[in-house]
């Protein structure tokens, strides 16, 4: 009973010759490889689209689509196939454009079929020793991946660098991150990243989520290819176009925490369940990091409530400033929104208008109800609140950026400020936003050393003083939005 040969890898012959095409056939098939045929550039173009084959034996010369002008083609694509020529034209000219093309090496007709079969099994050695090497490389990149995206404890910033190894080392034309009961920064419902807006379009409309979710419960992952996805309408509510999908749930203390998906809209190219396994290995590593920086950010904010209340019990502790936290916020987020200023700033102001006086809180109670005027030795004493602030704050990496801007909330225009005498555009523009705000709550509130004013007269010595104490700009927009600051008449 003849033994049977194990598949040695999948080899697609391409000849115009019919004959050729079946006696290389019956050789390699009788060396225990795969064959398939195509009689020329334009066939083997498909079938390699459709299911890449491990090697590509094809002749030169053949109508419609010769082998120098498929293997231009085939070099185009992102899967990469080994290549050897079969010429019966062979000049040093040939040979050098063959080999400049990508072939892996030629062989002239009419040859010896040992002589192929040598060529063949040196280039199957030569692409298994690639392939090791690339698994090697894929696996030290995936590990400095993970150690970098570990390092950092701004959980927005981990997921974007997650999603941005993963796009590019899973050669994917969109991918989305799903993560269970966290909002993401920008998510609709997911982070997607797509090469563009088109398939990211799709995909943030025809993707559920939590159906993909539920699947993934307790699974170690999944790869659907073209025809396997239209078996799954609860997860794709159109799948035209998409090549295949490969699913990698993250999983923390064995519960499905949340999961990426990579998407192929590329004819031809797939995942695989190698590298499944290979992405998988970098997403259960950052995995441990999310949760980490998901606990971090918890306590973070725990900390930003609990400096807050710290801010409104300091209002409290000087009779004459209660709610003037909140309200130089109000203001400044008044002029902020008018300004158009970005999200993000629209953020820290809120938060840096709560906090702007928590330097106080290194400020004698004596000197903050004081009646009447504060002399030297007291005022150069109020003056180090800034820098109390920012001391208070600085050692906390999420609280960086605030802290500059308590820091230099009472810098002045024309330089003239403190704590540092910083000018103009140098200091920083919620810092000059803050510093008219406050201005305009002390103002129109009572003080131990003055009566408050109306909202008008306030409004008119700021303009004065725009281009010296106030940056003009930002006074000009303050006075714009003046009908809208609503003061306490009670202050």
């Amino acid at each position: 009973m003849k033994q049977e040969r194990t598949k040695k890898g999948v080899i697609l012959v391409v000849d115009d010759e019919v004959t050729v095409r079946e006696i290389l056939s019956d050789v390699l098939m009788g060396e225990g490889y795969e064959v398939k045929t195509a009689e020329d550039g334009i066939e083997a173009l498909h079938i390699i689209r459709r299911d890449p084959p491990d090697l590509l034996i094809t002749d030169q010369k053949m109508p419609r689509m010769d082998g120098i002008e498929l293997l231009a083609q085939v070099n185009r694509l992102r899967t990469k196939v080994t290549t050897i020529m079969m010429t019966g034209f062979a000049t040093v000219e040939t040979a050098v454009e063959t080999i400049k093309q990508g072939a892996y090496d030629y062989i002239m007709k009419p040859f010896q079929y040992a002589d192929l079969l040598r060529v063949v099994e040196h280039a199957f050695e030569k692409q298994h020793l690639m392939r090791e090497n690339l698994e090697l490389k894929e696996a030290m990149v995936l590990y400095e991946i993970s150690k970098a995206i570990s390092s950092h404890l701004n959980l927005d910033k981990v997921l974007t660098m997650l999603v941005d190894a993963l796009f590019k080392e899973g050669d994917a034309d969109a991918i989305g991150l799903f993560l269970k009961e966290k909002t993401i920064e920008n998510r609709s419902p997911a982070l997607i990243k797509a090469k563009d807006m088109g398939l990211k379009e799709r995909v943030e409309k025809f993707v559920d989520w939590d159906e993909i979710l539920a699947y993934l419960d307790g699974k170690e992952g999944a790869v659907f290819q073209k025809e396997d996805i239209q078996h799954v309408p609860e997860f794709i509510k159109d799948p035209t176009g998409i090549e295949s999908l490969l699913l990698l749930p993250m999983i923390v203390k064995d519960k499905t925490r949340g999961f990426v998906a990579l998407f192929s809209f590329t004819r031809g190219y797939t995942f695989s369940e190698g590298l499944r396994k290979t992405l998988s290995i970098l997403v259960n590593n950052v995995s441990v990091a999310v949760e980490n920086a998901k606990l971090y950010e918890d306590i973070i904010e725990i900390l930003e409530d609990t400096v807050s209340s710290f801010a409104r019990t300091l209002d409290a502790k000087d009779k004459y400033a209660s709610g003037h936290s909140e309200r130089v916020t109000k203001y400044s987020l008044v002029i902020a929104r008018k300004m158009e200023l970005p999200a993000r700033e629209i953020d820290l102001l809120s938060r840096a208008g709560i906090l702007h006086d928590i330097g106080k809180i290194g400020v004698s109670e004596m000197l903050l109800n004081k009646s009447g005027k504060l002399n030297k030795v007291e005022y150069e004493e109020t003056k180090l609140h800034p820098v109390i602030g920012r001391d208070i704050l600085a050692p906390i990496e999420e609280f960086n950026e605030i802290s500059l801007i308590i820091y230099h909330h009472h810098e002045r225009y024309d330089g003239k400020g403190y704590p540092d005498g910083l000018e103009k555009e140098k200091i920083p523009l919620l810092s000059r936003i803050i510093a008219v705000a406050d201005t305009f709550d002390a103002m129109t509130s009572t003080r131990s050393y003055r009566t408050r004013v109306d909202k008008f007269h306030a409004a008119t010595e700021i303009q004065k003083n725009a281009g010296t104490q106030f940056d003009p700009n930002v006074v000009e927009v303050f006075l714009t939005v003046l009908g809208q600051l609503d003061i306490d008449e009670s202050c």
